[in-house]
Order: C-alpha cells, then structure tokens, then sequence
C-alpha cells in the first residue's frame, strides 16, 4: 500500500520525477523554479511505491503544483494502487494563495477524494468532492494540504526555523506546526547534502521528519513518518530537474 498523498506532509508527506539538478534560481517575478522530481517510497525499508512532484507556471500567472503516485514492488502484486493531487494557487505578497485543490485516490475515503474551492473574496472554502460537502470560514494564510509542501520551501529559503500553517482539511481548519530542529548530511542517488532536519511539533503521537537541502534551493529531499503502532514511511529523493 502506498502512503496516502498529501497526508504525508500534512499528516506525513511527499513525491517527484525527472534528471539532474542543475539548480535555476527563482527570478523577480516568479516564486520558484520551475521542477520534476522523483521519490522512492519505502514502508518499513521496503520499497512500496514511487510518487512524482512537478510544478509549473500557467499562461494565466496562476501555478499548478501536481503530486502523481503509484504502487511498485510487492506492494503492486496485491493490486496497483495510484493517487494524484493538484493545487492551483497564486502569489499573493510573496505567499502561496491556493485557489483549488483536486485529489484523487483509488479505493480511498472521502477525504482522498476532496474537491476544494477557495473563495477569498468571502474568506471561505468548500469541499464539492467525495462524501457530506462543507463550507467553513477561513483564516488570511490558509492553505491546503499539497501546498503546505511548497510554504514549508519558501519559508526555509527565507531563513524562518519556526513555522506554523492554518491548513483546510476534512471539513475544519487544522494548524501544523514544524520547527528546524538541526542538521544532517544524507547521502542519495543525487549525490551528498547538507540538509536541514525538521520535526512535525504538534503531533504527540507520531513522529514526521522532512530534510531540506539549502544547496537545492531548499528542496525536500527527504520525507519520514513513524507511527506509534511502529510502521514507518519514508521518501528519498531520486531525480530532480529546474526547468528554466
């Protein structure tokens, strides 16, 4: 089984796929590189999967930020699993503004089925996906589960060690919490890093870790979840390609 997608970061974490990272900085008038990725998913050191991250700008100025992933391994021999989330944001004062959020899973709940809608004009967002719809007020900030993913880079890059999210989930606002808790240097296919290690800090039950690499623009290059009941979940980077 693969982990559920988005819930990873946002109760675990995440995915990409491409070639080489040969880094291109962000310009003036863009948030971030344009990039494919690729993680290797392991489920107590056995590989269960591989996910896929890519964003993109649209002709609009809005961005698309698109997560793909899929069973591998013996995971597949008890019937293929694949999952997909998409979030359509914009920036707004040098912050991710989400303005739609898609996911996508086969045999999952309704929440691996959600459909939000942002309405920033009216503060307010609403599930039109899976299962009983809702629409709650939301906090300036607010972001959906994917797009945390992408805060948690930008956040990093301009150099916050303490960071918090107000995040639209299963019909409430959920606030995450993460801090830097140190370095590391991890070893992958790409090669060595430098990485900063953060820790998910409220959830006292299970543990979550991202590693962020300052030498690939603060890209995650790694992704761990221990749970209590002793299953573990990790993700390492495999390829990584900015598109200028």
């Amino acid at each position: 089984m693969i982990p559920r997608p988005g819930h990873w970061l946002a109760g675990g974490l995440l995915l990409l796929s491409a070639w080489a990272p040969s880094i291109a900085h962000a310009g003036a008038e863009e948030p971030y590189p344009a990039f494919r990725a690729e993680y290797e998913v392991r489920v107590n050191g056995i590989r269960a999967g591989r996910s896929e991250v890519s964003l993109q700008a649209l002709d609009n100025g809005e961005y698309l930020y698109r997560q793909a992933s899929e069973s591998t391994g013996i995971a597949s021999l008890f019937g293929k699993q694949t999952a997909e989330q998409r979030s359509r944001w914009v920036l707004v004062n040098g912050r991710p503004r989400p303005l739609e959020f898609v996911s996508r899973r086969e045999k999952g709940d309704d929440d691996d089925n959600a459909h939000l809608r942002f309405d920033w004009c009216a503060r307010r967002v609403r599930n039109v996906g899976a299962g009983e719809h809702w629409d709650i007020p939301m906090p300036e900030y607010s972001l959906d589960s994917l797009l945390m993913q992408l805060a948690i880079l930008f956040d990093l890059r301009d150099g916050l060690r303490n960071l918090s999210y107000p995040v639209a989930t299963r019909g409430r606002i959920k606030t995450y919490r993460f801090k830097v808790e140190g370095r590391e240097v991890l070893k992958l296919p790409l090669g060595e890093f430098d990485t900063l290690r953060l820790r998910r800090t409220d959830d006292a039950r299970d543990v979550s870790l991202i590693w962020s690499a300052p030498a690939l623009d603060y890209f995650p290059v790694r992704f761990e979840k221990r749970k209590k009941s002793g299953l573990r979940t990790e993700l390492r980077l495999r390829t990584l390609e900015f598109r200028r």
